[in-house]
């Protein structure tokens, strides 16, 4: 026999085997809605409410733009959080009930610049920068003094 009639052979024993067990389908038992397996338990955290960011944008002219960012994290322990929620704020809202909430916040802001100059004055003033040449564009990168 050539190799083409072994593999025909071969074959149709497999085919005639297969039917011999293919037989009826197996029973299936119908047991309803799947349930989620649950998701394991959380590390125990604490929930902390803090303040991420602020911003003041003053302009020489007195006007103040100050907007900040509170975060909800998790606080697991040992060094470990993670953020829960995160939201901007600006005192720009004209909401009534936060009118003295307001004032108040920019009452102590001012105290915190002033404080900030003195900060300033001890630890160096800004570095002026050096006047611009003749043809020289503002804005652009010029060394400091």
């Amino acid at each position: 026999m050539h190799v083409t009639g072994w593999i025909g052979l071969i074959l149709g024993v497999v085919m005639i085997s297969a039917a011999k067990i293919g037989g009826p389908p197996p029973v299936v038992l119908d047991l309803g809605p799947l349930q989620a397996t649950p998701a394991p338990t959380p590390q125990r955290a604490e929930k902390k409410r803090l303040i991420t960011t602020i911003t003041v944008q003053n302009t020489i002219e007195g006007e103040t733009l100050l907007s900040f960012e509170a975060s909800d994290v998790a606080d697991e322990g040992h060094g470990k959080t993670h953020p829960i929620a995160t939201k901007r704020y600006s005192l720009a809202e004209e909401k009534p009930e936060l009118k003295e909430a307001r004032e108040k916040i920019m009452h102590q802001v001012r105290e915190l610049e002033r404080e900030m100059l003195k900060f300033v004055e001890i630890a160096g003033p800004p570095k002026e920068r050096l006047p611009l040449e003749p043809g020289q564009q503002p804005g652009g990168t010029r060394p400091y003094r």
